[in-house]
């Protein structure tokens, strides 16, 4: 498990800061956790697995096993 700051999960999800805060806002994006004063970062698990919620969403399948 690592930390992911923000530059990383925006390539890692192909979306820009303001659609990462909106979904956050909504409740639909994994929220970032303080890692120092006003730094955060996102923990990676949690992006992959809203990552594979994603793709099972729009396939109609259920969510492959991450721990394979």
């Amino acid at each position: 498990m690592r930390f992911l700051r923000l530059k990383e999960v925006k390539e890692r999800i192909g979306l820009g800061t303001t659609s990462i805060y909106k979904m956050i806002n909504e409740g639909t994006f994994p929220k970032p956790v303080k890692i120092l004063g006003k730094n955060v970062a996102w923990i990676d698990s949690e992006v992959d697995e809203w990552i594979m919620q994603r793709i099972a969403d729009q396939r109609g399948d259920a969510i492959p096993d991450m721990n394979c």
